[in-house]
């Protein structure tokens, strides 16, 4: 065991000068192994340990367990208690993400404060299948068929080379203490299940199923390696940012072989699962624009040629821009440019510029957000029409809606910044006065 630690650490440790490890140990056999081996090599190590108050005098006991043995052997420790149910509750997660969530907040405090280099976690190869066959339950796809990752961020777990069984019979050999956690004899959780009575069905007829196993998670991992190079180049290509908002282009999208695949990787980030997935799809397949779908923290939009994530709840400004003259110094807040008794070309067709008669307007202006009933008349027309109805016409999508604003003049629209100017201040050949509007925005 001491040979198998020692050579497969050397490709999880930082190889830096003196790494400093804080070992994560609740007193089990796994943590205890962990901790022993760690005691019997050259690394410089602490340990940590967490109560989470589950088990009442069990844990209590648990917790005195390792720091005894800490202050027996002269190792560096840390130690702290949790009321988890409570945390549980407050945040309406589960008890056992409520002590994961817990735990290692806890654990990047100590690395920072102590100048760790990595958090040793004490899981190994027949938990690497147990969390396959979690994962495969929950229809993870391949991203949780890879299962824990042996170093990744802050985390090391330098007991992935070794099953349970040799753990045990280690155990048993160097007659290291621990304590046995009663609650791994129940079935109440899907782990405990699937260690109970479905791997032991699958070692029956492979003694070293978890080995074999474990062989097979690693090629998913370079599967999903080099899968995901692909996607994110995708991804790249399909994704831009606009204001509060990200776009991803439709006809790009579907332009890839694996469209529902791609989209997942875009979103799931952003709290969608499959679920929303096939929502959304099937939206887009049916030409629901203007639908939302929402995850926990982000919505979604379907428009004609985008979908448009933004976060949920996201707060309209409504506030009012009153502007008193012509002066460029009562325009610098509406990042509108001015350009008084303007004389070149005012025939150019750009829905950021704005020609309109000087000697029409009525001071004050005023910019704000367009509500329903507004209605103007649109530039080239002698009616008015519904703006809402406008924007049906030429296809302004839900999200983009919502951010436009109107430039005043009493009652009168102006100019739907960004879109089209009123008809009434439009340049005729009696004009003799032209403003120049150049708008600055995003739409």
């Amino acid at each position: 065991m001491f040979k198998e630690f020692n050579i497969f650490t050397e490709h999880v440790i930082p190889s830096h000068n003196k790494p400093n490890i804080l070992l994560a140990v609740s007193g089990g056999m796994d943590s205890m192994a962990m901790l022993y081996l760690f005691k019997k090599s050259n690394y410089n190590f602490a340990v940590a340990n967490v109560n989470f108050n589950l088990r009442g005098n069990e844990s209590d006991g648990d917790s005195l367990f390792v720091k005894n043995y800490c202050t027996k052997n002269n190792i560096k420790f840390h130690q702290i208690f949790f009321d988890t149910n409570e945390f549980a509750d407050e945040h309406k997660i589960s008890t056992q993400m409520a002590a994961r969530e817990l735990r290692y907040e806890w654990f990047a405090t100590l690395l920072k404060e102590n100048n760790y280099s990595k958090i040793a976690v004490a899981h190994h190869l027949d938990d690497q299948v147990e969390t396959f066959f979690i994962n495969l339950l929950r229809g993870t796809g391949i991203a949780g068929m890879h299962g824990i990752s042996i170093n990744k961020d802050d985390i090391i777990r330098p007991l992935m080379f070794s099953t349970r069984s040799k753990i045990e019979d280690f155990i048993k050999k160097e007659s290291i203490p621990y304590r046995e956690d009663s609650s791994n004899a129940s079935d109440k959780y899907q782990r405990n299940y699937i260690r109970h009575h479905i791997l032991p069905e699958f070692k029956s007829l492979r003694s070293d199923f978890s080995e074999s196993l474990n062989t097979s998670i690693q090629q998913l991992q370079e599967v999903e390696d080099f899968a995901l190079f692909h996607i994110n180049k995708a991804i790249d290509n399909i994704i831009s940012n606009n204001k509060d908002r990200i776009l991803i282009d439709l006809n790009k999208l579907f332009s890839n072989h694996s469209p529902k695949l791609i989209l997942y990787y875009c979103l799931k980030d952003y709290g969608f699962q499959n679920t929303h997935i096939n929502e959304i799809i099937d939206l887009i397949n049916n030409k629901k624009v203007g639908a939302s779908i929402q995850s926990s923290k982000y919505e979604i939009f379907i428009d004609r040629n985008n979908l448009s994530l933004r976060p949920k709840n996201t707060i309209i400004e409504k506030n009012e821009i009153i502007i008193e003259s012509l002066e460029e110094s009562d325009w610098q807040d509406t990042n509108i440019n001015l350009s008084d008794n303007y004389n070149g070309n005012y025939k150019i067709n750009d829905k950021a510029l704005a020609f309109i008669d000087g000697d029409k307007l009525k001071f004050p202006l005023k910019i704000r957000n367009w509500q329903k009933g507004d209605s103007f008349q649109p530039l080239g027309m002698k009616t008015k029409k519904l703006l809402s109805d406008f924007f049906i016409d030429n296809k302004i999508p839900r999200i983009e809606k919502e951010q436009i604003k109107l430039l005043c003049s009493g009652e009168n629209i102006i100019w739907i910044i960004g879109h089209r100017i009123d008809n009434r201040y439009s340049i005729t050949k009696d004009t003799k006065r032209i403003i120049k509007l150049k708008y600055n925005g995003n739409y």
